[in-house]
């Protein structure tokens, strides 16, 4: 059997449900169907709700069905019951666009026109347009270091800063130009402004340190001049231009990262940092020059300024210590090494009461350094403390004793003389003093002292140990050998009594 549907009946179907005959329900009959999926064609095709003639037709054509079945004894219960209308809706095809290209960056117009820019608002009216422009003209100067008019920019820099009252950076930018740009026709403008700066707000005691920069050195090379300016400053007067100076030095090490020579300046920027009470920024410019210039001979006093910062305004003496002792372990042939040891064994002694070990770092100076003005030194601080601290007095005695015998000169003739007090004093060994005493007539005969210590142990002798051959030995000895002195005539006097006559 065939079945003719035509499209408008399955539009019309619903609403001719209750003008057709009833179906029985079917057994199987599944539930409303689930609507169809909706299609998109790309193009909007909404069917329009059926008309009064569309429905008319559809009925009539629902009758002829109905009889056509009835004619063939087939019952319309076991037809399917009509699909229900399906609606397609589809939208517009959208076309795939491209992204508009971004508009053409304005490209800048130049030095020149900057240039003229930055230089009328350095004339505007508004005072705060003017200072706002000295961080401008010190942009242009970085941008264009160059150009021909960076030499002018740092002049009208230098004047709008001097003018706020800021006249440290005005002269590091003078001494900038001065330096860097010395053949520019702001040249003598700069040397003048600066010089009147310096008269008018350095410190008295800077003032000729400061004078002696204005001539800049005719080295070739840019770098080397500008380095020149900022070591020498840090050399001769490191407290007066103070973050003015930082900022220049750091500007130097930034535009000429490989520079030789750097390292001075690095050290110079330390400097700086610790004149102007900023330690632990000094502390870390020095280790920075100790890790990016390993073959740098400025190393060994980069290490000696480390243990002198801990010591001194960072008050950490064991820290100050530990640096000297890198120093000495690590540079043995350096200069710095003796006084980084003088400086340990006075930290062990003065802050950390530590004797012994002061006395230990001490008697390393003695054998580093024999016969020096360090080993002199050291040897006196050593019978110091074994005299003064550490109750030693034998060690004392012996130690003075050595440096006697090291060093000679009226250094000894003292160590000796000492030597003999310690033994009366501390010791009561009076037979020791009058060795003592009697050994600084024989190791320094022609000595003033040396009648008087000899005619000194005869009196030891005499009255203190009641040695009257001692005495009288020494008595005459005193008249032998100084028979021109008036030591000759007492020592005499003495012996004729000490013989009875």
């Amino acid at each position: 059997m065939k079945t003719f549907l035509l499209p408008f009946v399955l539009l019309a179907a619903p609403a001719l449900a209750d003008d057709a005959p009833p179906a029985p329900p079917a057994a199987s009959a599944p539930a409303e169907a689930p609507a169809a999926p909706v299609a998109t064609t790309g193009k909007a095709e909404l069917m329009a709700p059926p008309s009064a003639e569309t429905k008319e037709a559809a009925r009539k054509a629902a009758d002829e069905v109905s009889a056509k079945h009835a004619a063939e004894g087939a019952a319309p219960k076991d037809e399917a019951p009509a699909p229900e209308p399906t609606v397609t809706v589809s939208s517009p095809k959208v076309e795939e666009t491209k992204p508009l290209p971004p508009p053409p960056a304005a490209a800048p117009a130049g030095p020149d026109a900057e240039w003229a820019f930055v230089k009328a608002a350095a004339g505007d009216s508004d005072e705060a347009v003017r200072r706002a422009d000295e961080d401008e003209l010190d942009l242009f100067v970085r941008r264009h270091p160059d150009g021909a008019h960076a030499p002018d920019a740092l002049l009208l820099e230098a004047g709008l800063r001097a003018k706020d009252g800021d006249w440290q950076t005005a002269a590091g930018e003078l001494l900038r130009l001065i330096y860097e740009y010395p053949d520019a026709p702001a040249q003598l403008s700069a040397k003048s402004a600066y010089l009147d700066l310096v008269a008018r707000k350095a410190s008295r005691h800077e003032r000729e340190a400061l004078r002696g920069l204005v001539e800049a050195p005719s080295e070739p090379d840019r770098a080397a001049r500008l380095a020149s300016a900022w070591t020498a400053l840090a050399d001769k007067a490191p407290g007066a231009l103070d973050q003015a100076a930082v900022a220049q030095i750091r500007d130097v090490l930034v535009r000429f990262p490989d520079r030789a020579g750097n390292d001075a300046l690095q050290a110079a920027l330390a400097k700086i940092h610790a004149a102007n009470d900023r330690p632990a920024a000094a502390l870390l410019a020095w280790r920075r020059l100790i890790a990016l210039y390993p073959g740098s001979a400025l190393r060994p006093r980069a290490q000696m300024a480390i243990g002198d910062l801990y010591a001194g305004a960072l008050r950490e003496p064991k820290k100050a210590i530990d640096a000297y002792q890198v120093l000495a372990e690590t540079y043995p042939q350096a200069p710095e090494v003796r006084d980084a040891l003088r400086a340990s064994a006075r930290l062990f002694e003065e802050k950390l009461g530590q004797y012994d070990l002061a006395v230990e770092v001490d008697e390393r100076i003695v054998k580093l350094y024999p016969k020096t003005p360090d080993s002199l030194q050291a040897l006196k601080d050593v019978a110091r403390l074994q005299r003064d601290r550490l109750d030693k007095y034998d060690d004392a005695i012996k130690t003075l004793q050595r440096l006697s015998k090291m060093h000679g000169g009226q250094d000894g003739i003292d160590a000796l003389q000492e030597a003999a007090k310690i033994a009366r004093r501390d010791l009561k060994d009076y037979a020791r003093q009058g060795a003592l005493l009697e050994q600084v007539a024989a190791d320094y005969p022609s000595s003033k002292e040396a009648p008087e210590a000899l005619y000194d142990a005869g009196y030891v002798y005499q009255y203190d140990l009641k040695d009257a051959a001692k005495a009288k030995a020494a008595y005459g000895e005193v008249s032998a050998k100084f028979a021109d002195t008036r030591w000759a005539r007492k020592a005499a006097s003495r012996a004729a009594k000490l013989s009875g006559n």
